[in-house]
C-alpha cells in the first residue's frame, strides 16, 4: 500500500523486521529495566506473531512511536528535514543552504514541494499506521498486565492524536484512517472534513487521559501532555485561518459555536492539574538554562542521549557559530531581532548603519530573552566574544569553515549547552514540545476572545514578571497584538510561529517583507575592509520573500493525488 499509511505494504500480516534497530538515543532511556529482550533472538528473526505475544516487544515497538515527537528539525523524515527549524519558513531564521527557499519565494508545487516536505505527508501517516497496528493487536498479549495494556493505548492514542494535528496542520482535512489494511483491501478514501479530523483527534486524546498516568518518567506521556496537546489543537481549531467567515470549504473551515470556550477550558485542564510551575529565574543566563534538561515547567519533552542520534539531535552543532566548529544552520534575521523589546517595554528602533560602534551599545537594556535567545557580534560565548566582522573574524568568511559563515550576521542561543565540547561531545538538550508558558499563552489568547481582557493580560503578565520585564496595560486590538507578540518571544525557535502567522492570517504581511541580516566590516577612511579600520555595521537585505495565499497549507504529494483522485489544496 502506498496511499495514506505508505510504509505498509505488506498490510497486517508484514513481518516486524529489524525491530530492535529502533533501540536510539531516545528508545535507551525508556528501557533500561528491559535488557533481557536483548539477549533473545537477532532482531531480523521478530514476526508480528512475536510482538504481539510478549509485553516486552510490544513495549519496544510501541515506544518507537513516541518517535513522532519531532527532534530540533522540521522531522527526521530525510537530513534536510532533520536539520532546518520551522523558523527558516517563516521570519525566525535564514537557512544558508536556500533548501527551504522554495517555500519562502511561493514556488512549491504537489510534483516537487521542496525537500524538507517530500516525505512529510509519508512520515506521518507511517506514525498513524503503528499506532494502529499497535492498538488492533495489543490486546492479545496475554502476558501483561491491564495496567500495561491500557498505558500503551493510551500512549498510542496519544502518538495517532499528534501525528494527525500535524496532518491536518499541515493540510487541511485528511483521510480518517483507524485500521490497518490487507493487501486486497481498498486503499482508496476520501477526506474528512477539518471538523471531523478535530473531533477524532480530541476523542482520542479523551481516551488517552484516562489510561496514562499524571506521573512518569521523563519523556513518556502523561495526562499532562494528552491536555496540553488537546489546548493546542482547539486553540489552532478557533484561529480565523478555519473560521466560517473565511472559508466555507469543509476541508479547512471550524464552525463549532463555543471554540474560544472550548480552547480556554482546555488549557485550564492542564493548568488544574497543579504540576507544572514557570521556573523562577533572576537573569537571562538562567532563562537560557530552562532549556537544557528537565524542569517544573516541561509537560513533555524528547530526551535524546549523547551517543545517539546526529543532526536532528545536535543544536549546538548545527547552530553554533563556525568559529566555535558549528554550521550556522539556522540563524536568527534581523526581522525577528528588531522585534526584540527594550527592558522599559518599548521597541528600539535599528539603524540602518552605523560607524564606530560598539556592538554591546547597538544592543544594550533588550529584553533579556533577547540575550539567551540571540548571538551577535561581540556576544560573550564560550570563552570569547563573537566575531563576525570582515576581516579576520574568526566567526566570518575569513574563520575556520569559512563556508559555514552566518548569512544574517546572528546566531541561535536558544538550546546551547555552553558546558560540553560539542566537537567531541554530543549534547543531551531535550527537545521540549509543551511547557506551561505555551499554556498561559494559549490561556490568554483564548480568554482576549472571549472577552475577558484582564485575566488574558494577567497570563501574560506572569510570563513578563518572569524574567523582569514591565507588565502589559493594552487592550482592544492593541491587547492581541501584545499576546501575539509575547508569544513571538517566548516561544522563539520553538515550531511555533510557522503555524501561528498562517493561523492568524497575519502571514501574508509578516512572510512577505525580505530577509534581512547584519553586516559588521572593519572600514579604512576610503571604504575598504582593513583589520586597523573601524568596525562599521550595515543591515543589507538577505533575500526576498513573497507569500501566496496557496502557501496556507502545503500540497498533498502528487503521487497521492493520482492514485486516489483525492482532492488536492488550493493553488496546486
Amino acid at each position: 500500500m502506498k496511499c495514506y499509511e505508505n510504509k505498509c505494504e505488506g498490510g497486517k500480516r508484514m513481518r516486524i523486521k529489524k525491530l530492535l534497530y529502533i533501540v536510539s538515543a531516545f528508545f535507551i532511556i525508556f528501557i533500561s529495566c528491559e535488557e533481557k529482550v536483548l539477549d533473545t533472538k537477532p532482531s531480523t528473526e521478530y514476526t508480528d506473531k512475536d510482538v504481539w505475544s510478549d509485553i516486552n516487544l510490544a513495549k519496544l515497538f510501541a515506544l518507537d512511536q513516541y518517535r513522532v515527537l519531532e527532534g530540533f528539525g522540521i522531522s527526521d523524515v530525510n537530513w534536510g528535514a532533520g536539520i532546518m527549524m520551522l523558523g527558516t519558513i517563516c521570519d525566525e531564521t535564514y537557512n544558508k543552504w536556500d533548501i527551504v527557499e522554495c517555500v519562502n519565494q511561493g514556488y512549491i508545487s504537489a510534483e516537487d514541494p521542496g525537500w524538507i516536505f517530500w516525505d512529510l505527508w509519508r512520515h506521518y501517516w507511517w506514525y498513524v499506521r503503528n499506532a494502529n497496528m499497535v492498538l488492533e493487536n495489543i490486546d492479545q498479549v496475554e502476558n501483561a498486565s491491564p495496567d500495561e495494556i491500557n498505558i500503551i493505548k493510551g500512549e498510542m492514542k496519544f502518538v495517532r492524536a499528534y501525528a494527525y494535528f500535524r496532518l491536518i496542520s499541515y493540510y487541511g482535512g485528511v483521510p480518517i484512517i483507524k485500521e490497518t489494511f490487507d493487501l486486497d483491501d481498498d486503499f482508496t478514501r476520501k477526506r474528512n472534513s477539518f471538523k471531523a479530523c478535530v473531533d477524532f483527534i480530541l476523542e482520542d486524546l479523551d481516551d488517552a487521559v484516562n489510561l496514562v498516568p499524571l506521573d512518569a518518567d521523563f519523556g513518556r506521556i502523561t495526562k499532562g501532555a494528552c491536555l496540553a496537546l488537546k489546548s493546542r489543537v482547539l486553540l489552532y481549531a478557533a484561529s480565523k485561518l478555519h473560521d466560517p467567515s473565511v472559508t466555507s470549504d469543509s476541508l479547512f473551515v471550524y464552525d463549532k459555536p463555543n471554540k474560544w470556550q472550548d480552547a480556554a477550558d482546555a488549557a485550564m485542564e492542564v493548568i488544574n492539574l497543579n504540576k507544572y510551575s514557570l521556573v523562577p529565574v533572576n537573569s537571562w543566563k538562567e532563562y537560557q538554562e530552562l532549556f537544557l534538561s528537565n524542569n517544573e515547567e516541561v509537560i513533555l519533552a524528547r530526551p535524546f542521549h549523547p551517543e545517539y542520534g546526529y543532526f536532528e539531535y545536535r543544536p549546538d552543532l548545527l547552530n553554533s557559530p563556525n568559529g566555535y566548529g558549528g554550521w550556522a544552520c539556522n540563524t536568527p534575521t534581523q526581522n525577528i531581532v528588531n522585534d526584540y523589546e527594550l527592558i522599559d517595554g518599548t521597541i528600539p528602533e535599528f539603524p540602518d548603519s552605523g560607524k564606530g560602534v560598539d556592538p554591546d551599545s547597538l544592543y544594550a537594556n533588550r529584553d533579556p530573552r533577547f540575550y539567551a535567545n540571540i548571538l551577535y557580534n561581540g556576544s560573550e560565548f564560550r570563552g570569547r566574544k563573537v566575531e563576525g566582522f570582515l576581516p579576520g573574524g574568526k566567526d566570518s568568511k575569513d574563520g575556520p569553515a569559512g563556508w559555514n559563515w552566518s548569512r544574517t550576521g546572528y546566531w541561535m542561543r536558544k538550546f546551547m549547552d555552553e558546558s560540553i565540547d560539542f566537537s567531541s561531545t554530543r549534547g543531551n538538550t531535550p527537545r521540549i514540545h509543551f511547557r506551561l508558558a505555551e499554556i498561559y499563552l494559549n490561556l490568554a489568547e483564548a480568554l482576549y476572545h472571549l472577552g475577558e481582557e484582564g485575566e488574558a493580560r494577567e497570563y501574560v503578565n506572569m510570563i513578563r514578571r518572569r524574567v523582569g520585564m514591565p507588565e502589559i496595560s493594552s487592550s482592544g486590538p492593541e491587547l492581541l497584538d501584545a499576546i501575539r507578540h509575547e508569544r513571538e518571544i517566548e516561544l522563539m525557535f520553538e515550531g511555533h510561529r510557522f503555524f501561528d502567522l498562517r493561523r492568524w492570517m497575519t502571514a501574508p504581511e509578516e512572510l512577505s517583507e525580505p530577509c534581512y541580516g547584519v553586516v559588521w566590516e572593519k572600514l579604512d577612511e576610503n571604504g575598504n575592509l582593513s583589520e586597523s579600520g573601524t568596525l562599521c555595521f550595515r543591515v543589507y537585505k538577505v533575500a526576498d520573500r513573497l507569500w501566496d495565499d496557496k502557501l496556507y497549507y502545503m500540497p498533498i504529494p502528487f503521487e497521492e493525488i493520482a492514485k486516489t483522485g483525492m482532492r488536492q489544496n488550493p493553488g496546486y
